[in-house]
C-alpha cells in the first residue's frame, strides 16, 4: 500500500475518532449539565407568558419559586394578570395545596400532586424532563428542545419548544397546536440557583398577607365568557351578601347555564375551604367540579357556573374562556 492511500486512511481514522470524542464529550457533558440543574436546592424563575384564549391575548408575569428543605419539595407559583392588576398564587407546602386569591382573602386546600401531576411551562424540573425525554440540538449559545408534549385539560397543546443557555438556564418556552400555531409564549427574564430560601416562603398566611400589600385594585366585574355553547345573554344583576358582591350571569340555549362572579371583600380574616374533588390544573388557574357545579379561581376572581346541560369539559371551555369584553 503506497503512502498516499496510507495517509488518507489515517486521516479518515482521526477524523472518526475526532468526531466521536467530540459526541461523547458533548452529551457527558449535557449529561452533567442535568445532574447539576436536578440537584439544585432552589431556584427562582421570573418570566412573562402570553396565552393565547379565543382569540384574546392573555398576558402575565409568573413568578415561580422552588425549594428542597429537608428532603421535603416546596413550590410556590404567583401569576400576576398585567390586564386585571390581579394575582393568583398557589403554594406546595406541609400542609398540601393551596390556591390563594389575595383579593377576595380566600385560600383553597387540595390534595393534589401539584406541580408533578402534568407539565408545566413554568416549572423548571418539568422542562428538564421536556430536556432529557427529547433529542436535544446543541446551538450556538445552548440546547435547544422540541418535541411532542400533552398538557393536562388543554387538548390544544401538541407540541413544545424549549431552549436554554449555556448552563442550562431556560430562555424561552413556545406551546403549539395541531396547526403549528402558538398558544403559549413563555420568556424567562430572570433565572436564579442555590439562593437562601426560607420555609417561611411557602406558608399561605405570609403570602397571602404580602400578596395583599402588592395587588390592592379589584377587578373589573363582570367578566364574560366567549364560549357559549349555543347559549346567550338572558339577564345579569348584582347581589351583596356581607362584604361580598356577588355579580350573576344567566344564559338561556340549548345547553343553559349560570355564571356567578365574585369581587373583593374587605375582611380581615382568610377564609380557608379545603376541597374534597381533584384539582382541575389549567395553565392560569385552577377549578373543581362536583356534579352541575364547577368552580375557577383565576387571576384574583372566583367563578362558579352551575348548569345540568353542559359536560365537565364544556364547563372548563366556558369558564377558561373568560375575559372582561361584553359578549355579543
Amino acid at each position: 500500500m503506497n503512502k498516499k492511500y496510507i495517509a488518507i486512511i489515517a486521516g479518515v481514522v482521526v477524523v472518526l475518532i475526532g468526531g466521536f470524542c467530540f459526541f461523547k464529550f458533548k452529551s457527558s457533558s449535557l449529561d452533567k449539565l442535568l445532574k447539576e440543574a436536578n440537584a439544585y436546592k432552589s431556584y427562582q424563575m421570573v418570566c412573562n407568558m402570553e396565552m393565547l384564549e379565543n382569540d384574546e391575548l392573555k398576558s402575565y408575569q409568573v413568578t415561580s419559586t422552588f425549594a428542597k428543605i429537608d428532603d421535603h419539595d416546596y413550590y410556590k407559583v404567583e401569576l400576576y394578570d398585567k390586564s386585571l392588576n390581579q394575582a393568583q398564587v398557589i403554594v406546595r407546602n406541609d400542609d398540601g395545596v393551596f390556591v390563594l386569591t389575595p383579593s377576595l382573602n380566600q385560600a383553597f386546600q387540595f390534595k393534589s400532586e401539584w406541580p408533578n401531576n402534568s407539565p408545566k411551562p413554568y416549572i423548571y424540573q418539568s422542562l428538564l424532563s421536556f430536556l432529557k425525554d427529547n433529542k436535544p440540538e446543541k446551538v450556538k449559545d445552548g440546547f435547544l428542545a422540541h418535541g411532542d408534549i400533552a398538557y393536562e385539560n388543554d387538548e390544544r397543546v401538541k407540541s413544545q419548544e424549549v431552549k436554554f443557555d449555556k448552563e442550562l438556564k431556560p430562555v424561552y418556552v413556545t406551546v403549539y397546536d395541531q396547526d403549528g400555531t402558538e398558544v403559549i409564549k413563555l420568556t424567562v427574564s430572570s433565572f436564579k440557583a442555590n439562593e437562601d430560601i426560607k420555609k417561611d416562603a411557602f406558608v399561605q398566611d405570609n403570602i397571602m398577607k404580602e400578596a395583599k400589600t402588592q395587588y390592592t385594585a379589584s377587578s373589573s366585574l363582570p367578566l364574560y365568557p366567549v364560549a357559549l355553547m349555543g347559549s346567550t345573554l338572558e339577564n345579569e344583576k348584582v347581589s351583596k351578601i356581607d362584604n361580598t358582591t356577588n355579580h350573576i350571569l344567566k344564559f338561556t340555549g340549548d345547553k343553559s347555564f349560570t355564571i356567578i362572579e365574585s369581587s373583593s371583600t374587605t375582611d380581615d380574616k382568610i377564609n380557608v375551604q379545603t376541597i374534597g374533588s381533584d384539582m382541575i390544573d389549567l395553565i392560569d388557574g385552577v377549578a373543581f367540579h362536583d356534579d352541575n357545579q364547577m368552580t375557577y379561581v383565576s387571576s384574583g376572581v372566583v367563578c362558579s357556573l352551575y348548569s345540568n346541560d353542559l359536560t365537565k369539559e364544556e364547563m372548563i371551555a366556558v369558564l377558561s374562556s373568560m375575559q372582561s369584553s361584553q359578549v355579543k
